[in-house]
């Protein structure tokens, strides 16, 4: 005996579920490009570390897979030092602006990026009627209506300039660790493939072949 199952989806079930398949695949897209980007960067950065230590180990001043990670370590910090000193002197320079600005106003406890938001466009996320319910699942059934689009108010300068600082001192500091994190990793690899012994090449019984010649020369002079 067969049994079958039916399932019935009404018109706003199945754009609900088209909806979904199309959110599902731009999400899936972004991380993909997400990951390509985040991979073809990490190589870009990791190249460095090769001219840092390429003349000592050239010159065979390092000799073991130990020295190699001790050497490329030291030069992995001073790099890391170096390239964090101009996100924190914009965070300085922001914070000093910070303080200056809250001391002239007298308003220590602003929202600034509330404030900053006036100049972007501004949905209605929050609102309940524009989500629905499929199959136990709260989705999107409608776009959001606009809040705000973009416009100046005089009285937010300050959070104008502030934000974009702070945004970019954050983004700036976060490359460098990226670029730090790469070449720590692209040291550990160096420290293997620069004094492995690999037989990836070699065959015996064809190297054989390949001295024969030079054994039989060598008797035929005896």
């Amino acid at each position: 005996m067969r049994y079958y199952v039916e399932f019935a989806l009404s018109e706003n079930d199945k754009r609900l579920l088209f909806v979904l398949l199309i959110v599902f695949l731009i999400i899936f897209l972004l991380l993909g490009l997400l990951g390509v980007l985040i991979r073809t960067i990490s190589k870009a950065f990791s190249r460095r570390i090769d001219y840092e230590i390429h003349e000592a180990v050239t010159n065979r001043v390092i000799t073991t897979p130990e020295q190699l990670k001790k050497y490329g370590r030291a030069k992995n910090n001073r790099l890391f030092f170096k390239q964090a000193i101009p996100p924190f002197i914009i965070l300085a320079a922001s914070l000093l602006m910070y303080l200056i600005y809250s001391f002239a106003s007298g308003i220590w406890g602003e929202d600034y990026f509330g404030h900053f938001s006036s100049l972007l466009y501004t949905w209605d996320w929050a609102n309940p009627e524009n989500y629905a319910d499929f199959w136990g699942l709260t989705l999107l059934r409608r776009w959001p209506p606009l809040l705000n689009e973009p416009h100046f108010v005089a009285e937010y300068w300050g959070a104008y300039v502030l934000v974009p600082l702070w945004l970019t001192a954050g983004i700036y500091y976060l490359v460098v660790i990226q670029a730090y994190v790469a070449r720590a990793m692209m040291i550990e690899k160096r420290s293997h493939t620069v004094f492995e012994k690999s037989l990836e090449d070699f065959n015996y019984f064809n190297d054989t072949k390949k001295d024969a010649p030079a054994q039989d020369a060598q008797q035929s002079n005896k």
